[in-house]
């Protein structure tokens, strides 16, 4: 493929790129064309280094577009309302065989617990699972419980038990086919986005799945400790003929999260509806280095899940034992030791900067005071810590442009930034958002973004005489950043999206 005037980041006229075989080959001025050379007019516009989401759980994303959205329902009776909304629709259109399948509501807002009992009232025999928006629990109904093989119960399942039960989901009645409609849309969505790369997070065994879902972009799949001993290592192995899919880190999961009161913390909870605990530890210290040193033994690398800040000590002392190169996942809650830890020992910050947006005020109503620890990005980057970051999707939007907005400016609404000196420059989160590669060069990856009207999308945000970003260039920044709709996304060589 050739590429016609391409403008790369930081240069001052535009050129012509050549890509052949999923390298970049030749970049200069007016390039003549090979016989039978697929040709690509950019016509100026801008070139960036494609855009990877480093988090995401492909199997529950697949599933999200024929899932009932459960976001926002506040309290147990609402969220049965729309449950019996959904169901009533379904018997008036035909489709009642299915599973009803739910995404979106969090624990922290509810005053009273969910249980089975009230779930089965409203939904009878139709198997029946509600996720929570945070993805560390579900809520089922009886039907669903039988149907999977478990016990009956009162409350929902969660934190290791629903990771465990949430690569079964297919067994239920239309979840398998809706699951194999979902990949092939999370896909063209992404590329859409200008994403051509993503880490895949999810439960079970995704490297069997991938090369079998026709993959247009770059595929790196995670083990759980459960199934290591199946999985193909080392890490940056290839998965299928086309080099796509790869093997990427063993994932621990040592806590759970803010929305089910389950992040690991140092300091206790402060809760208005009477819970006052530390959170959950899911794995001990002697069990994380035994998984990590034998993650290691097979040279794979690790990605370590800890959102409150006890969580993420545990992890560093683990990593650091064991010599282990690792990220830890979220890295939510942070103190300044935390973050010399993960600097001298050179451990990436993959953080999903959309979930501040949602996490904003209820850290600051169950960890008063704490804030000042949470998505510490600007404190990260200067302390010299890779950042990688991305969405956790079906968690946030599977969008890159979100994730880089929200860390430009830290709010989703009329109010200023939350904590702004943790503020990231535009360059810098699209620094955070391209897996590490620097510019677009020869004998790079081909894979690239065109985007239009981009003078100033990367532009640095006016900083004041107190170190901090003016408040209304960057609310029009991230604005600029929600706002892209990408012209191509080239992945692997290969022209996947064009509009």
């Amino acid at each position: 493929m050739l590429i016609r005037q391409v403008l790369p980041l930081d240069a001052a006229v535009p050129s012509d790129l050549r890509i052949d075989d999923g390298v970049i080959v030749e970049v200069g001025a007016s390039l003549p064309r090979r016989a039978g050379e697929e040709v690509l007019d950019a016509d100026g516009a801008l070139a960036i280094p494609g855009l990877w989401d480093q988090h995401v759980h492909t199997g529950q994303l697949a599933q999200a577009h024929a899932r009932l959205d459960t976001t926002g329902a506040g309290s147990v009776g609402v969220l049965l309302e729309r449950v019996r909304a959904e169901l009533a629709a379904r018997r008036e259109t035909g489709a009642a065989g299915a599973a009803l399948i739910g995404f979106g509501h969090r624990l922290v807002d509810f005053a009273i617990p969910p249980t089975v009992p009230a779930l089965d009232e409203v939904t009878g025999s139709v198997p029946t699972v509600l996720i929570g928006g945070d993805a560390h629990h579900a809520w089922l109904n009886s039907a669903a419980l039988h149907a999977l093989g478990l016990p009956p119960r009162d409350g929902i399942v969660a934190e290791e038990d629903w990771f465990a039960l949430a690569p079964r989901l297919p067994e239920l009645p239309g979840v398998a086919e809706s699951v194999a409609t979902g990949a092939a849309m999370l896909q063209r969505q992404a590329l859409q986005r200008g994403v051509v790369g993503l880490v895949d997070m999810e439960w079970g065994r995704p490297w069997e799945s991938w090369p079998h879902r026709s993959p247009r972009m770059r595929i790196r799949t995670a083990v759980y400790p459960e199934e290591l001993a199946a999985a193909p290592g080392p890490t940056d192995t290839a998965l299928d003929p086309s080099g796509l899919v790869t093997m990427g880190p063993l994932k621990v999961i040592v806590d759970g999260a803010l929305g089910s009161h389950s992040a690991y913390t140092r300091e206790a909870y402060t809760d208005g509806h009477g819970y006052a605990g530390h959170g959950v530890l899911s794995v001990g210290p002697e069990a994380l280095r035994d998984a990590l040193a034998e993650a290691r033994r097979r040279g794979l690398t690790a990605a370590v899940h800890a959102i409150g800040d006890a969580a993420a000590q545990v992890a560093l002392a683990a990593i650091a034992e064991v010599g282990i190169a690792a990220r830890i996942e979220h890295a939510q809650m942070l103190t300044d030791d935390d973050i010399d830890a993960m600097a001298s020992l050179g451990v990436v910050a993959s953080v999903q900067p959309a979930h501040l947006l949602d996490d904003r005020d209820a850290t600051e109503a169950i960890w008063p005071g704490h804030g000042t620890q949470a998505f510490r990005l600007r404190d990260l980057r200067e302390a010299g810590v890779e950042l990688a970051l991305g969405s956790d999707a079906p968690v946030a939007p599977l969008d890159p442009w979100l994730a880089m907005a929200a860390a430009v400016h830290r709010s989703a609404d009329e109010r200023p930034a939350w904590h702004p000196s943790q503020q990231l420059q535009p360059r810098e989160a699209l620094a955070a958002s391209i897996d590490g590669v620097g510019r677009l060069a020869v004998g790079g990856r081909a894979d690239l973004v065109l985007l239009e009207g981009a003078d100033e999308l990367f532009a640095d945000v006016p900083v004041g005489t107190d170190g901090l970003m003016d408040e209304a260039a960057a609310r029009e920044a991230a604005a600029r950043l929600r706002a892209v709709d990408p012209l191509a996304t080239v992945a692997a060589g290969r022209l996947e999206s064009q509009r």
